[in-house]
């Protein structure tokens, strides 16, 4: 029995990608990469992954008399498996296995502060499901409108259409301080990410603080915030924003993003 030096490194590729999928799920992180809608697509890659490592497995050991198969020879001649890796395969491989070590041995971190003033954070105008009177008249009639995980998104869309509709009503609402590149020190945000089908385009929303400086807010910090909502004119367009009336520091919720 020849041991096949590249067919033994594709099956261990193969077993780890199914092995750091399988775990991702496990341990309930894989919300933190992709949208739970899509979380039976990466559990049929685990599968698919492992399958095709039993499928790799007999191509380990090739007996020593085994005649090389030439099915899959073109016109220009065959390449069959060497003894050794070459360069080619070396740099074929590494590029596969790349994305496998970066998650394998790099710690992830959520989106915070940081990466929400990188990318912007949203106040008006942000994407949403198209909404009718019934959506509108049933948010108004809510004595505190508490933005939960469910109803963030749509809550976030009528008060970004029709901020002075809202105005007075009071806010309840649990994200991380941050501090807009645009506005002054002393003025903070609070802000959430949305993730509609990845990490990769998620996006910061949420709402300026008009009395931030009599809390002791920072940067970063997880908090539960309750306010009154006031409407606030800013290069011609109207932006909700909280007066605090109270904030209350929490812990980091297991899974920080609000997916729409």
């Amino acid at each position: 029995m020849t041991l096949q030096k590249r067919q033994a490194i594709k099956a261990l590729i193969l077993l780890v990608f199914a092995s750091f999928i399988f775990i991702l799920h496990q341990s309930g992180e894989m919300t933190n990469f992709i949208h739970p809608n899509y979380l039976h697509f990466s559990q049929f890659a685990s599968v698919l992954f492992l399958i095709l490592f039993f499928f790799q497995v007999p191509r380990i050991f090739r007996p020593l008399d085994a005649e090389p198969d030439h099915t899959h020879c073109s016109p220009w001649g065959c390449h069959h498996e060497e003894e050794g890796l070459s360069i080619k395969s070396i740099l074929s491989i590494g590029i596969i296995t790349v994305p496998l070590l970066t998650g394998l041995m790099m710690p992830y971190k959520t989106f915070g502060a940081e990466e929400a003033v990188k990318r912007g954070i949203q106040y008006a105008g942000l994407d949403q499901k198209k909404l009718g009177d019934s959506d509108i008249k049933s948010m108004m009639s809510l004595p505190v409108i508490r933005f939960d995980d469910i109803g963030f998104a749509n809550y976030m869309g009528i008060l970004s259409e029709y901020p002075e509709v809202f105005e007075g009503k009071i806010i309840e609402i649990e994200g991380f301080i941050a501090e807009d590149q645009f506005m002054t020190k002393t003025q903070k945000v609070i802000a959430r990410f949305q993730v509609t089908h990845c990490v990769a385009d998620a996006h910061a929303s949420g709402f300026k603080l008009e009395n931030s400086n009599e809390f002791h807010l920072t940067k970063n910090t997880w908090v539960r915030m309750k306010g009154t909502l006031k409407v606030k004119e800013e290069s011609q367009n109207y932006i909700p924003v909280i007066h605090v009336n109270s904030v209350e520091t929490i812990d980091t919720p297991k899974n920080p993003y609000i997916f729409s």
